[in-house]
């Protein structure tokens, strides 16, 4: 199959009139050709259009016209994580800005370097260094989910969190750090998660987040974080429940919009 499409400049003479100095389509196949061509053509600005446009679809239908079918037939061969030849890089690239004395803000210089590590190729084929325990884990973990379900079927028994109870903790250290004083990091976390439990609706994914860190929900956690969400599920005033926490003291509270009734 042979395709060639070869278009000259067009000249405009006035806001009508065009001047098309060469047009030249060819395609040619086994038992098939086409060929038109189009020298020193005078016509207006409409008419140059179109003609370009039944050109362009004559080109479109002769040539996917006819594998259209092969496209639908066609059979990709599906990957599930890396192509050939992918590879990954560790590198680090610090930037620097130089400051010029320029009033004008768009303008500016920045120096960067960028150090490379070595380069590592990714498989091609999923790896998994387990398959040899997978029976063995799938039975721990089928195994760890029914107890988890067991226990927390009846909503008496509650299931350890560790993850959670590190997050609080650690907010609690950066409260009582930031304002110098670090008896005040349970008193503030307790007072948002009251005052998150009132909150009906989040708004964006960040409030999601925030949600679903400040719910204590069935944890094997202090009873003071559960008693919080409750009270403030029951609608008490949580800054007057947890007044050693003021507004303001609180980093989480930049985060809490109040609207007034």
């Amino acid at each position: 199959m042979f395709v060639s499409l070869k278009i000259s400049t067009c000249h405009r003479i006035n806001d009508e009139l065009m001047l098309m100095a060469h047009l030249d389509y060819t395609y040619t196949k086994e038992n098939q050709s086409l060929k038109i061509n189009a020298t020193k053509m005078f016509g207006t600005r409409l008419g140059l259009v179109l003609s370009l446009a039944i050109v362009f679809s004559m080109m479109a239908v002769s040539i996917f016209g006819q594998n259209i079918t092969e496209f639908l037939l066609h059979r990709q061969r599906r990957w599930l994580i890396f192509q050939n030849s992918g590879s990954i890089k560790f590198s680090i690239g610090p930037s620097m800005p130089i400051p010029l004395g320029d009033h004008v803000s768009f303008r500016s210089c920045v120096l960067s370097y960028t150090l490379q590590g070595g380069t590592y190729s990714m498989p091609t084929s999923p790896i998994w260094p387990w398959d040899k325990w997978e029976s063995t884990f799938a039975r721990s973990l089928n195994q760890m989910r029914r107890n988890i379900e067991i226990q927390t079927a009846s909503g008496k028994v509650k299931y350890a969190d560790d993850a959670r109870l590190l997050v609080y903790n650690a907010l609690e250290e950066y409260i009582g750090r930031r304002n110098d004083d670090m008896s005040i990091g349970r008193p503030c976390l307790l007072r948002s998660i009251c005052e998150n439990a009132q909150i009906h609706h989040h708004v964006g994914i960040f409030s999601e987040i925030l949600n679903i860190v400040l719910s204590p929900g069935k944890a094997d956690l202090d009873i003071a974080y559960h008693d919080a969400h409750t009270a403030g599920r029951g609608g008490v005033n949580c800054l007057t429940q947890y007044d050693a926490c003021p507004r303001g003291l609180n980093f989480l509270d930049e985060f809490l919009v109040v609207e007034n009734n």
